[in-house]
């Protein structure tokens, strides 16, 4: 087995370490192999790099079982070439399918299987519609994927992978880590690399800020509720300030520049809200008091955060244009 395995599978997490060591040491054994882990945790790439891993390599035959019918099931039956029959979501199988693949793997001998099953090993061993005799079968070496929410340590490995992937050595603003270490990533890993996707879509320089998440990454219902409850409480003319200097602050940091009071205030006087740095200095300390920015020292300036982004947007749909 060479070294240039599994180096599309990363993160430093003792738990996904743990999965990556199991998986070379099954990647030497003949035994059929179960993964079970939740949708997006990478059942499909560790069966992947575990046929790879094999001496000598078989090609891969990816069976995704909610679509498998009985003729294509015997098709693959009588294939003789050397390869791995991977049984993707195989607790998916009709009972008379499972009865099948049973047989099979009790008469046939050398092919190598690989099955995979977002329901956990406890919900596969009991379930009504699973045979108990395809479970004890196939559950002789079994790996458990875990989900990305129990190793969020991973988000910026993950992250600046994905984008090297793409092509890109992005730099990643801090307030994006923030955001995404509070997300609840349900969709795990492939949902990480969703939202690495996106971003690399709509990015215009080098740096990745807030604005260039998915929505439903930037806006969870807790925040919109706290920016329309607070806008209410304005008046027309803090709104359009509000708007002006959100506004001004967020392109300043894309641009990498400092969003110092100084150059706020300049940049106010350039349209129709004319501010003093006095002025912009008691809005910052307004905005900040809400969480909506966070004022540094010097060139750190003063930076938009995820709740001032939110608000923003809700009072961009607010406020009529002029």
């Amino acid at each position: 087995m060479t070294t240039n395995h599994f180096t599309l599978i990363y993160g430093e997490h003792q738990e996904i370490k743990h999965a990556i060591h199991l998986a070379k040491q099954f990647s030497q054994s003949q035994l059929p192999i179960l993964i079970t882990g939740d949708t997006g945790t990478g059942k499909s790439l560790f069966a992947q790099e575990i046929t790879k891993a094999y001496d000598p390599p078989p090609s891969l035959k990816h069976i995704y079982c909610p679509l498998m019918n009985e003729e294509t099931l015997e098709e693959l039956f009588t294939e003789k070439a050397n390869q791995v029959l991977y049984f993707d979501e195989i607790n998916a199988l009709s009972i008379h399918l499972q009865h099948q693949v049973y047989h099979f793997l009790e008469t046939s001998h050398g092919t190598k299987i690989i099955a995979s099953s977002s329901l956990t090993l406890e919900d596969l061993r009991v379930s009504s519609t699973f045979l108990p005799e395809l479970f004890y079968r196939l559950n002789v070496l079994h790996l458990s994927l875990p989900p990305l929410a129990d190793r969020k340590t991973d988000i910026p490995d993950l992250t600046t992978a994905f984008f090297k992937e793409l092509g890109l050595h992005a730099d990643i603003d801090t307030s994006v880590w923030e955001a995404l270490q509070q997300y609840p990533f349900e969709g795990n890993v492939q949902e990480l690399k969703n939202i690495v996707h996106y971003a690399a879509a709509i990015l215009e320089g080098q740096t990745v800020f807030l604005h260039h998440l998915p929505p439903f990454v930037l806006l969870p219902h807790h925040t919109v509720a706290k920016g329309k409850k607070e806008e209410h409480q304005l008046t027309l003319m803090e709104k359009q300030e509000f708007v002006f200097l959100l506004e001004a602050i967020k392109t300043l940091n894309e641009k990498g520049e400092a969003a110092s009071r100084r150059i706020l205030s300049e940049l106010s006087k350039q349209g129709d809200i004319p501010l003093t740095p006095q002025q912009v200095r008691s809005r910052l300390d307004d905005l900040e008091r809400k969480a909506y920015v966070t004022k540094g020292k010097g060139r750190a300036g003063t930076k938009i955060t995820l709740e001032g982004l939110s608000f923003l947007k809700s009072l961009d749909g607010y406020i009529p244009n002029h």
